[in-house]
């Protein structure tokens, strides 16, 4: 009786057990819902501006104005300019018209705000004219002059209309990759500083260095640990100039949006104060973020599986708060080289077709794709 007793007591005590772990379990987690998929289909309209221009000549997409209206980097004999495609036309910025800057050279970077256009640009101070000793196509030795000097940055300013309206000497002792400006006339530079390393700094109307931003997990706490993510999003290794130098600045609202190259730091949000706010984009695994596309709302990034494979190319459009993904875009041109999106405004998007001798502005909006939509990522 007492055995049956105590059996009895057993179990219900192991019952009782298994039912508290039971009700411990948390349910079941439901899968996020799928991303939707749209379409762009990308079109002149009647007013689109075209102007021509060379099929084998480089041409980048690089920033729009709040209007939508694109800017693009092309290249010629001369070097590089910048253009901006208005109702009115193409409107040029380039080193013809810094007059007050000696020997200038346009940077890869510039900066569109509605109080002006901001030209990142290289300068050559107490120039020298010396020989060179050089070695001719048929292994002909000879000379020729060459210009040497001290080098020094500058921004130079435009009007919005391509009036020049003068330049800015920057400090010595930082080298200036990236530059963004608020319409107050305060500047923010990224680049590396006399030690070699990654610094954000805030700049007065006339240029001068403020002060650091700091910003939270940025590649300059992790440098071994940035090199291996650009190592492993762009295939290659590249020293910290080089990582730097593949940041960019775009316009968000009032503020500046800092994009470094790779995987390794988040997305910063700086404002006019100095203040930042890092998001970390939430994007599924095996892409790699390439680039920003401007726009007037949510972000917008272009992530890739194959750094090097145009076609691989994928657009989501992400929530500024938390860097989710709220939805993907596609757009039906496949060749990269021929037709590039811009930006992306509350109307639809912008973008530019290089083809047949011409640069031409294109319009389109987005529609919910045929195809099933991808999963959201985890």
């Amino acid at each position: 009786m007492l055995k049956r007793l105590l059996a009895t007591m057993l179990l219900c005590v192991i019952a009782a057990a298994q039912q508290k772990t039971l009700q411990k379990t948390p349910p079941a987690k439901p899968a996020p819902p799928p991303i939707p998929v749209f379409d762009i289909k990308l079109t002149p309209d009647d007013s689109a501006v075209s102007i021509a221009y060379p099929d084998n000549a480089p041409m980048i997409p690089a920033l729009c104005d709040a209007n939508g209206n694109p800017f693009v980097k092309v290249y010629g004999t001369d070097g590089m300019h910048i253009l901006a495609f208005t109702p009115k036309g193409a409107i040029p910025f380039d080193t013809r018209q810094i007059t007050d800057v000696p020997e200038p050279e346009l940077t890869n970077y510039f900066f569109v705000r509605s109080s002006g256009i901001f030209l990142l640009v290289l300068g050559m101070e107490n120039t020298r004219k010396e020989e060179q000793s050089i070695i001719d196509e048929q292994g002909r030795e000879g000379k020729r002059l060459v210009t040497k000097g001290e080098y020094r940055y500058y921004i130079a300013r435009f009007d919005r209309d391509g009036t020049y309206k003068g330049a800015l000497k920057l400090d010595s002792g930082f080298h200036y990759q990236q530059l963004a400006a608020f319409d107050s006339g305060v500047f923010v530079v990224a680049g590396l500083d006399e030690n070699n390393t990654p610094r954000v700094a805030l700049l007065n109307s006339s240029g001068q260095m403020l002060t650091y931003v700091q910003l939270p997990k940025d590649i300059t706490d992790r440098p071994k640990s940035a090199a291996k993510s650009f190592e492993a999003s762009f295939g290659s290794t590249a020293s910290m100039d080089v990582i730097t130098g593949s940041s960019q600045f775009f316009s968000y609202n009032e503020n500046v949006l800092l994009e470094r190259a790779g995987n390794i730091a988040p997305i910063y949000e700086i404002r006019e104060s100095g203040e930042v706010r890092a998001v970390r984009l939430k994007i599924p695994n095996g892409l790699t973020l390439d680039h920003f596309i401007p726009s007037d709302h949510n972000w917008f990034i272009a992530v890739r599986k194959d750094p090097n494979d145009m076609a691989s190319e994928t657009i989501y459009e992400v929530n500024p708060e938390n860097g989710e993904p709220l939805r993907q875009y596609r757009i039906e041109s496949k060749n990269g080289f021929e037709e590039a999106l811009s930006c992306a405004t509350q109307d639809g998007f912008t973008g530019i077709r290089h083809k047949q001798g011409r640069l031409t502005v294109l319009h389109g909006v987005a529609e919910p794709a045929k195809q099933q939509a991808s999963p959201a990522p985890k």
